[in-house]
């Protein structure tokens, strides 16, 4: 997905929810700092079995821990929605059914980010939107933090009208 390319609604409404983020993590710079500490760990931190991990700033912890084949699972649904916007078009029934079971499991994983050493302060949000019936997405904070190329990250705190 090109943040360029989105509504100025949309556009406005992410910029807002990734100023708030910015601003709990302590500023546009710390935040994109987070993200870059977050694509270092290898593998993929969201694999860790306890669930959570940390940066030199944040806490960050899942609801429920990933298991690789539905990390996997997910990675490819995401390259296949930016292709044609849809997570399950036109996919193979062994696809559509591990996609299916990938999206049962996420629907309820929820990502926290928390501030160390500051009480209270944190954001989440969860890996699937399923706001609308039948139209599963994955949600751009998630595409942005763990998946897009930071430069999305930067159109999106540098958004103007």
């Amino acid at each position: 997905m090109d943040f360029n390319k989105l509504d100025k609604n949309t556009k406005q409404e992410l910029h807002s929810l990734f100023t708030e983020y910015s601003e709990i993590v302590g500023g546009q710079n710390s935040f994109l700092k987070m993200i870059e500490e977050i694509r270092d760990i290898k593998p993929s931190p969201l694999l860790n079995k306890s669930g959570a991990f940390h940066t030199s700033k944040i806490k960050v912890s899942l609801s429920k821990s990933i298991y690789k084949e539905t990390f996997s699972t997910l990675f490819d649904a995401i390259r296949r929605e930016e292709k044609t916007s849809d997570m399950l078009d036109g996919i193979e029934p062994k696809k559509y059914k591990e996609t299916m079971n990938m999206m049962k499991t996420l629907k309820s994983v929820i990502i926290n980010f928390e501030v160390k050493n500051e009480e209270g302060k944190s954001f989440s949000f969860p890996i699937l939107d399923t706001s609308e019936e039948k139209k599963t997405k994955v949600t751009f904070s998630f595409k942005a933090i763990f998946f897009y190329n930071l430069n999305e990250a930067k159109k999106v705190l540098n958004y103007n009208e």
